[in-house]
């Protein structure tokens, strides 16, 4: 089909020939078709229209700049010369849905999807498709974190979509559960999740299984918010909650996770889930009780909430709930010893030693020494070259981080307290009675936690938390070793203290 340039030229002769045709009959004729042939001329070579008739599209790049925004670039081709390199496009925004859709008119897809691994790690998006409808290319983009209007902003052929990342004053979605990726024990269950609001609370929007469901609230601390709602639970079957929460100044976040239902213990973890003394799960539902039996009825020591992390020792039998009667003695930090009812927790990656690894050359062959992989959060003990134990363990926070490096223990004790603060910490924290502690670098040492059940995450002033089960088990398996009677021992050249590695 000829453009619009040349349909104009081809015109041009046969006027010429009518205007020739006219000449002897009408001078004025002759001076408007003078007119008419400029006018064409000017249209076929020097007119360039606003849009082209058609564009080509191209997906360019998905890329995420921290604490900023993410951009998503399309590159365009355009069928003819115009103003304009990019098509005419507009933006829709569903916020109550948690959804952009952007149509760019005239344009044909002749591009590939993203890649995968652009998409699925970015914070800001949980689904990005793009497709031909018709004459347009439209682009759909499931929004996740703050949701603030896109933006397009054009570099010649280039468009750069571009969502931005909200600001300390949006709402924060904590404590996701189940956990995205996890599985649950197929019942009837409560699902909830938290928010913490800088105003009050708008409304807060959930999707389970992509339907709007109903959901309570409840206002548990100023602009604090917990939410539940309750659903039947099938086994492997697989399940997707999207949650928008909304405060009093319109600022709305997205959160959206999934998970399975599946029956746990024996059939996730194998025979060999006891191997390095119990196997450990996170716990999945908020506010769960700990007691000191199997039982509903048995005394309630505290609670523990979808931030933490327990380490089971035993599955026993107890009272029946929901059809099932297993319960698990957890160890801890809090609790350690006591009961919670096993619909509760989720089996995680259990942690393993070191598949490769350097033994220090302070280590004399027969001895034990300790690996504390910080970047994995897992403490190994080694016999030399056979690793005995291997566990989760809690070390120093970015701003007091454990320190690297090859150390030895110069100093036991089975209990004591711990002060500390500015300038050394950004914090200040006076504890007594910790147990099992095993200094190795100055101040810094190994021992057991009683106030946290968040293993496997950084937690503490620069120590490694254990558990209080890991902890004794480390303790009394090494060097210097206490007697009975003995509560504290300093290393000696005849009793020395085991090598302790940290490394990333």
């Amino acid at each position: 089909m000829p453009n619009q340039k040349e349909k104009s030229v081809e015109i041009i002769p046969v006027l010429w020939y009518f205007c020739l045709m006219k000449i002897k009959a009408d001078k004025k004729f002759l001076i408007l078709a003078g007119f008419a042939i400029v006018f064409l001329l000017w249209r076929a070579y020097i007119y360039v229209p606003a849009y082209a008739i058609q564009y080509s599209a191209y997906p360019s790049f998905c890329s995420y700049q921290e604490n900023i925004c993410t951009s998503i670039g399309f590159n365009f081709t355009a069928s003819q010369e115009s103003k304009s390199k990019i098509p005419r496009y507009t933006i829709q925004e569903f916020p109550e849905r948690g959804e952009t859709k952007i149509i760019f008119y005239n344009t044909f897809n002749t591009g590939k999807q993203f890649a995968y691994d652009e998409v699925i790690d970015n914070p800001l998006i949980a689904k990005l498709d793009h497709y031909q409808e018709g004459k347009n290319f439209v682009i759909d983009i499931l929004r996740k974190g703050a949701f603030l209007p896109a933006e397009i902003s054009e570099n010649q052929n280039l468009a750069i979509i571009t969502l931005n990342e909200g600001d300390e004053n949006f709402p924060i979605i904590s404590d996701q559960k189940p956990s995205d990726n996890s599985a649950a024990w197929p019942a009837f269950r409560t699902i909830s999740f938290e928010s913490k609001l800088k105003t009050s609370l708008k409304k807060a929007v959930v999707f389970f299984q992509g339907e709007k469901i109903e959901v309570s609230a409840n206002e548990f601390a100023e602009n604090q918010y917990s939410f539940s709602f309750q659903e039947n639970i099938e086994k492997d079957k697989e399940y997707t909650v999207k949650t928008i929460i909304t405060d009093a100044r319109d600022r709305a976040v997205i959160s959206i996770w999934t998970f399975e239902g599946q029956i746990l213990a024996e059939t996730t973890l194998g025979k060999d889930r006891f191997k390095y003394f119990g196997w450990w799960g996170d716990v999945n539902t908020n506010y769960i009780s700990v007691r000191e039996g199997p039982s509903t009825s048995s005394k309630k020591l505290g609670t523990l909430s979808s931030i933490n992390r327990v380490k089971v020792l035993k599955e026993v039998y107890g009272q029946v709930v929901n059809d099932n009667s297993v319960w698990y003695q957890i160890d801890g930090g809090q609790f350690p010893g006591a009961y919670v009812f096993s619909e509760y927790i989720t089996p995680v990656i259990q942690p393993e030693p070191p598949k490769t690894f350097v033994i220090p050359e302070e280590v004399i062959k027969g001895d034990y020494w300790i690996d504390v992989n910080l970047t994995e959060k897992v403490i190994t003990l080694f016999e030399y070259d056979k690793p005995v134990f291997a566990s989760f363990a809690s070390v120093g926070r970015e701003k007091n981080p454990t320190p690297e490096g090859t150390y030895k223990v110069w100093y036991k004790l089975k209990k004591a307290g711990m002060k500390g603060g500015p300038p050394l910490h950004d914090y200040i924290y006076d504890l007594k009675d910790i147990p099992w502690i095993m200094y190795y670098n100055e101040s810094y040492a190994i021992h057991g936690t009683y106030w946290h059940d968040r293993f496997g995450s950084p937690q503490s002033a620069g120590c490694t938390n254990l558990t209080q089960g890991d902890a004794a088990f480390i303790f009394e398996k090494t060097n210097p070793k206490l007697k009975t009677e003995q509560q504290e021992l300093f290393s000696t050249r005849s009793n020395p203290g085991i090598v302790v590695f940290n490394h990333y």
